[in-house]
């Protein structure tokens, strides 16, 4: 609606802004030195009208109508009116058709007029996938390359930059690549070897910028390297931290952790020698031997992917990187996948490579066919490297990626799931073998009212409550009154939160499973949320006037976090741990279990199992 709004607006104003242009000097948009005819504000506003950005386009072809040259006001004008008529209808006008040869059909009043199209001008040019289609193999090539080259440095500038921001990681750069970087251990680990759960976000962006690095091998040097004071707690951290780059798919042929300092050369700018030391050489090649003594087992082989979830709308990709390794029995046969995986878990094979002999290779991988064509469905696609042996022993590494759904699918995902959702009553629970008589109602009623305390004063007072009412009898009472439970992050969960409260104030209560809490962490972390942190207590003073209740805990991630398994545990784990530790509930009253969601979904579910 907004949106049909602004456009008609927008419509309806485009005849009085070329009224006025006139008046205006032709500052700002300067035609390009380059020959093209165009300024660079104009061709940036028709490129995104061509990927479909019609907000920014609009937005940049309105600033063109008033500070443009003349012939690119009405070429602004045109691009305006496509636009409306694009957001307004779903369909792209004839104007974007092409069909005449360079003439453009404008409606100006009630008749439709022809403009040719002036020469230098390039707002006809053929979109990047048809351009791509007219290229020759080689020249097509070289472009793909060079814009893959370039994403794959955004993508490095970011990781740089949000590493630079943490106190923990120190970098030490040779413009534009890295050198070298320093760890602060205490930040990274709860003990010799387990990550803090709070380092999760700054350990994805070490994994991501190993991957931007491409063939590049990582050196890890454990803390006390450069004085000869290596300590066993600093060998096993940094063992730590290679596990969790191998398992995040980074090959284990550009990983080498050298535990004593021999024959390390460091770079001069590195200055700060405490914690653990990471090197980079950009002329060493990968080690893809494969140790004698797994001859026992399958071929040796990697496989990694960064993001683990990308964006088509937003021009994003995905960096792959597989390795197979050399068998020390014969040659190693490989096979590289992509399937689709549809809604019901079956497969269809998008892409397949294979070929004969050890590799480490890097690709970009943008969710199109042939990087310029067109687009991927939204949803899960898997990524499968197979590698055989000459004694038929196969090791095979799969991994996800996510497509997001754009901004229409959204809107019509959370339609369907509203439209799915269960209307949720709010009602007042009644124990399990109380007579439904109206005296009962009335006393479940007042108990439910009753403050909640908190230790064994606040059950005998909860019990007391209970014990006068039931004396009193007689009495015929209206059925108690639904109150409204306190305000959740989730309104989906009013319902459930209500009722475990009115649960925790009546004693009397036995749990069915129904009743549950959410603990919300923050995005791509395992940092509980502050509401949460108070619905922990609650849970906690719930348990206590329970003692023979147990309860569930489901960590979840979302498939597009990366190391998404990880971050379930993760979470699941500081809420065990924040329960046992904080408010003494035996670990024996709690079952511990992770789910990876296909939706955005960072959260703890706590349900109330009942009595033994």
């Amino acid at each position: 609606m907004k949106k049909n709004l602004k456009f008609g607006i927008a419509a309806a104003v485009c005849a009085a802004l070329l009224s006025v242009c006139a008046h205006f000097p032709a500052q700002g948009a300067q035609p390009d030195p380059r020959g093209s005819g165009l300024s660079r504000s104009t061709e940036q506003a028709i490129r995104l009208y061509h990927e479909g950005q019609d907000n920014e386009a609009m937005d940049r072809f309105m600033d063109i109508l008033v500070k443009g040259t003349p012939s690119e006001k009405s070429l602004a004008n045109s691009y305006i009116s496509r636009i409306t008529l694009r957001m307004n209808t779903g369909v792209p006008s004839q104007k974007d058709q092409g069909a005449d040869g360079g003439v453009l059909k404008e409606v100006e009043g009630d008749k439709q007029v022809q403009v040719r199209q002036q020469p230098g001008f390039k707002d006809l040019a053929p979109s990047e996938e048809e351009a791509a289609a007219q290229e020759e193999p080689e020249a097509q090539k070289t472009r793909i390359a060079d814009k893959i080259n370039a994403r794959i440095a955004d993508m490095r500038r970011g990781v740089l930059l949000h590493l630079g921001e943490s106190d923990a990681v120190k970098l030490y750069m040779s413009d534009p690549l890295p050198r070298a970087l320093t760890i602060n251990p205490q930040y990274f680990f709860a003990n010799d070897t387990v990550f803090k759960p709070n380092a999760t976000a700054v350990l994805s962006n070490l994994a991501g910028l190993m991957f931007t690095l491409g063939r590049a091998t990582i050196r890890i040097l454990p803390e006390g390297t450069v004085m000869g004071d290596v300590k066993i707690k600093s060998i096993r951290q940094a063992i730590a931290l290679n596990s969790y780059l191998v398992s995040r798919g980074i090959s284990q042929s550009r990983i080498d952790v050298n535990l004593t300092g021999a024959d390390i050369k460091f770079p001069k700018e590195l200055n700060n020698i405490s914690g653990l030391i990471v090197l980079f050489d950009y002329d060493k090649e990968p080690r893809l031997n494969e140790p004698d003594d797994l001859q026992s087992k399958g071929p040796k082989v990697s496989l990694g992917i960064y993001p683990t979830a990308i964006s088509i709308q937003k021009n994003e990709g995905a960096l792959v990187e597989f390795s197979v390794f050399k068998s020390p029995i014969g040659q190693v046969s490989w096979k590289f996948e992509i399937f689709s995986v549809q809604p019901d878990n079956s497969i269809g094979l998008l892409q397949k490579t294979d070929n004969i002999g050890p590799l480490c290779k890097q690709s970009y991988w943008n969710g199109r066919k042939n990087f310029f064509g067109a687009p991927y469905a939204s949803g899960k696609y898997m990524f499968s490297i197979t590698a055989t042996d000459v004694e038929g022993r196969e090791t095979n590494l799969r991994r996800l990626l996510v497509i997001k759904p754009g901004p229409g699918e959204e809107k019509a995902l959370a339609a369907q799931k509203n439209a799915a959702k269960p209307k949720v009553e709010s009602k007042n629970l009644v124990p399990s073998g109380t007579a439904k008589t109206a005296k009962g109602k009335q006393a479940l009623s007042k108990k439910a009212k009753a403050p909640l305390k908190k230790g064994k004063a606040g059950l005998k007072t909860a019990k007391a409550v209970a014990k006068g009412k039931s004396k009193k009898g007689g009495e015929s009472a209206p059925p108690p009154k639904k109150e409204a439970s306190e305000p959740s992050e989730d309104a989906a969960t009013k319902g459930d939160e209500g009722k475990m409260e009115e649960a925790a104030q009546d004693p009397q209560t036995e749990f069915s499973g129904q009743v549950s809490y959410k603990i919300y962490f923050r995005e791509e972390t395992a940092i509980v949320t502050p509401n949460s942190e108070k619905k922990l207590t609650q849970v906690a003073e719930t348990m206590n006037y329970y003692p023979m209740a147990k309860i569930k805990l489901i960590g979840y991630a979302y498939s597009g976090e990366a190391n998404s398994e990880t971050m379930a545990q993760n979470r699941v784990n500081y809420v065990a741990t924040r329960l046992n530790s904080k408010y003494a509930i035996e670990k024996d009253r709690m079952d511990v279990s992770t789910q990876i969601s296909d939706t955005p979904k960072s959260i703890v579910e706590i349900k109330m199992l009942g009595k033994e």
